[in-house]
């Protein structure tokens, strides 16, 4: 059986972007990212406006990957994605061994 993933990605946002419009648009692609399969649960959260983490639980690390490679090319997402400094993204998959409900 597999284990379930936590996907971390940290960014910055592209400099001059407003932070509400990136927030707005980080909400709007809440449905595209639930409708994954193995979609588990995501958090934003941000230090201080200037680094940004998208943490999204997975069931497994073939759902992480299937929906990071099809994030970009979602039009809907386009807004989101737009506002992220391209070169400023780390993501990484870690399995998860304890979890609090």
């Amino acid at each position: 059986m597999s284990a379930p993933v936590m996907e971390t990605v940290e960014f910055s946002l592209v400099r001059g972007s407003d932070r509400d419009a990136f927030i707005e648009a980080a909400g709007k692609i809440n449905d595209w990212i639930a409708r994954q399969p193995g979609f588990v649960r995501r958090r934003l959260s941000h230090e201080e406006d200037v680094r940004w983490i998208d943490q999204v639980e997975w069931s497994d690390l073939a759902a992480a990957q299937a929906a990071a490679d099809g994030i970009a090319t979602e039009p809907g997402n386009a807004a989101f994605m737009a506002l992220i400094d391209g070169p400023s993204v780390i993501m990484t998959h870690s399995k998860i061994v304890v979890a609090l409900r």
